[in-house]
């Protein structure tokens, strides 16, 4: 990729003389300062519980640093985040227009992220990492966290803290290209205004063109961040604007085995494209968010955010074809015009307060997401564009002429809004000791929806319910390097819709509870740390019955998991981050007529992500990276029938920080998937061919 570009460029190589830029953070305070190695904060911002120690927090979580971000040169954050922690994995992502994750084996929808924590106004399809300081996974429901997240985001969360002006002022430009011939540059402003710097303002704009290493596949992108802020004694301010554009041609690469019965057909290069060199898409994001934050007394605080986000696409791709066992499928192209506004805000109190030897941190908020989205699927662009291809030999055909503009009557539409209200305290005991944390969110959902083609039956479904979320979290530290915590913390998740084709289709089904146990240690020797956890999340598994074929929410979903988190510095000069995932996952569905208990698709038994970094003391500046990323066999198919292999791709890179004059300067180069690796990454919807071996170079300037 070309890169994220950012302030941080030398942060954690050598020892040739930096310039270090304080960013003040959203509220209260500073950021977390970076644990040592400078991979990993040393917290995070986890909403109605603010900004929390990693030792203090109830539950598994990272923050990725703004120069772990920029050193992997990825193009997205979710590439970033995929590589870098054994619970997550992409689900779809490059090679395909857009991104989606997998937290703890659960689908979460790129517009899930939360921008300084508020949930549903990122990109839909994909999000630039140009932009971000940290990037903080929370695993685990988190609907009590944030607030209800669209989809409900049952895994885990990903909250994405952007960039703010330090003390010492920055200019500073990135330069980078990948193979095939991608190549991008982007610029990084920030200026602190008035007195004591209380105003202000960074900008980061760039462009990215060119063709991928994936036949016929190019990408135009464009972005650009403002961000300003105010931060006085007793008020704290904050304005974004996050403007993505991307126009992707070939974009494709995803295919559906859960026809095959059997053993999926093995992955070709990498460097092939099932998709036809027509297919494009076209998508703008714009996001506008504003935060303030206002110390009414030393112990009482008044906040509130709100934002709003406009995503458009128009697009002539495919629906993912279904792929026997020898590579056939067949393909077509349908024009799809697609809208989306988002409202997204939050309000409330937050202080500490005193009753004998116990202090409380307590916060009363009220939250709400308002969503509207509409498309166009141009249906009859069907005609003059199917055709039957291989993924081992690609049959090309000429664009069907009334296929260009998607334009048609509407096709699918809905509004939904989410309010809720939540209240949580942590109690301190001991001077810290002991903390336990009690909350409780009480949400609505509204939905109003049309689901069906335009020439097809159009069914209508309106719901109005609301559930009560609670959590209870303890942390106890017997020592200063030692955490025990366990938490048991419910999630909500949007009511599934029958799908076409059912009895009862277009009915839309009340939002579920998810529930989640988890419990662990923590250690932080110094300078090397970790998180050993393990949970169990259950939610209700929805599914068709064969017999009377009506849609339903008829058994449950199951995943048990270790997990094993790494990160700081083994010696000096010696980083590791990383870590491994061991799942149990499984589906119990009555409606099974073998009564077999099954796995879910798309769930590994083990996931494992680990990259190290070595400081080349001969040569001053100069680091040396290594990774490994590895995923376990999945099934492609709800009967377990159709088995995906499972895969390891490694990647090695380089950086060197340097002055040319007076400049600061710093060299990156990655090779990705160094042994060019061939693999499918099977989701819960779809595989995704991995991408062929990539080099990635940038260099960034700081003047």
């Amino acid at each position: 990729m070309l890169g994220v570009w950012g302030p941080h460029a030398s942060a954690d190589a050598g020892a040739l003389p930096e310039v270090q830029v304080r960013t003040p953070a959203e509220f209260p305070g500073d950021l977390p300062g970076p644990y040592p190695g400078g991979q990993v904060a040393r917290g995070a911002y986890l909403g109605v519980l603010g900004k929390t120690d990693v030792m203090d927090a109830p539950f598994s979580v990272t923050s990725f640093t703004g120069s772990t971000i920029q050193n992997s040169q990825s193009r997205s954050i979710s590439e970033v985040i995929g590589h870098l922690d054994p619970s997550v994995r992409e689900e779809y992502g490059d090679g395909t227009s857009l991104d989606t994750l997998m937290i703890r084996g659960f689908t979460v929808e790129n517009d899930e992220m939360s921008l300084n924590g508020l949930p549903g106004i990122l990109g839909q399809f994909r999000v630039s990492p140009e932009f971000v300081e940290r990037a903080e996974v929370l695993k685990g429901p988190s609907a009590l966290i944030n607030g209800m997240s669209p989809d409900g985001a049952v895994g885990g969360a990903v909250n994405l803290i952007s960039k703010r002006a330090g003390d010492v002022p920055l200019t500073s430009l990135t330069m980078g290209s990948a193979s095939h011939s991608l190549f991008g540059f982007n610029a990084d402003i920030a200026r602190r205004f008035g007195m004591d710097n209380v105003f202000g303002m960074r900008v980061n704009a760039g462009a990215r063109q060119g063709d991928m290493q994936r036949d016929y596949m190019t990408d135009r992108s464009r972005n650009l961040s403002i961000g300003m802020d105010f931060n006085s004694e007793r008020l704290r301010a904050s304005l974004d604007v996050i403007r993505q554009t991307q126009r992707l041609y070939g974009a494709g690469g995803a295919v559906d085995f859960s026809r095959v019965g059997g053993p999926v057909p093995v992955a070709p290069d990498g460097q092939r494209n099932f998709a036809q060199p027509w297919y494009f898409q076209d998508a703008q994001d714009t996001a506008l968010m504003g935060r303030v934050e206002w110390d009414m007394s030393e112990h009482l605080t008044v906040f509130g955010a709100i934002g709003q986000s406009r995503d458009a696409s128009s697009a002539l791709v495919a629906d993912e074809p279904f792929v026997d066992a020898s590579g056939r499928f067949a393909y077509s192209g349908m024009p799809i015009r697609w809208r989306q506004r988002t409202i997204s805000s939050q309000w409330g109190l937050k202080g500490q307060f005193d009753t004998g030897p116990v202090r409380h941190h307590w916060s009363l908020t009220a939250s709400d997401l308002r969503r509207t989205s509409t498309a166009d699927f141009h249906v009859a662009g069907l005609s003059g564009g199917a055709g039957l291809s291989n993924i081992y030999d690609m049959v090309l055909i000429s664009p069907p002429g009334n296929a260009v503009e998607p334009v048609g009557p509407l096709a699918w539409s809905s509004r939904n809004s989410l309010p809720g209200y939540a209240l949580a305290d942590t109690l301190s005991f001991a001077e810290g000791q002991l903390l336990v944390t009690l909350g409780m969110r009480h949400q609505r959902v509204k939905s109003d929806s049309a689901t069906g083609f335009a020439l097809l039956d159009m069914a209508t479904a309106h719901y109005d319910q609301s559930v009560n979320s609670p959590m209870v979290a303890i942390v106890f530290k017997p020592t200063q390097q030692i955490s025990l915590y366990a938490n048991h913390v419910e999630g909500l998740s949007m009511g599934e819709t029958a799908p076409y084709g059912t009895t009862n289709q277009g009915v839309v089904f009340a939002p579920y509870r998810t529930r989640q146990f988890e419990t662990g240690v923590k250690f932080d020797a110094g300078r090397f740390g970790g998180t050993l956890s393990v949970f169990q999340i259950t939610k209700p598994y929805a599914t068709i019955d064969p017999s009377t074929l009506t849609f339903g929410v008829f058994g449950q979903q199951r995943h048990r998991g270790l997990e094993i988190n790494l990160f700081g510095e083994l010696t000096k000069g010696m980083r590791l981050l990383g870590g491994a995932t061991f799942m149990d996952a499984e589906v119990r569905d009555p409606m099974n007529a073998a009564g077999l208990t099954l796995r879910p698709v798309g769930v590994a038994r083990r996931q494992l992500a680990l990259q190290g970094e070595w400081d080349v003391s001969e040569l001053q500046g100069f680091t040396l990276t290594a990774r490994a990323t590895h995923s376990g066999d999945v099934y492609a198919d709800a009967t377990n029938l159709a088995k995906v292999s499972g895969w390891t791709v490694y990647d090695l890179g380089a950086r060197y920080v340097t002055r040319l004059g007076t400049t600061p300067l710093t060299l990156r180069a990655m090779v990705k998937n160094v042994a060019d690796e061939r693999y499918w990454k099977q989701g819960r919807y779809a595989a995704t061919l991995g991408m062929p071996r990539t080099l990635a170079l940038s260099s960034t300037f700081e003047f």
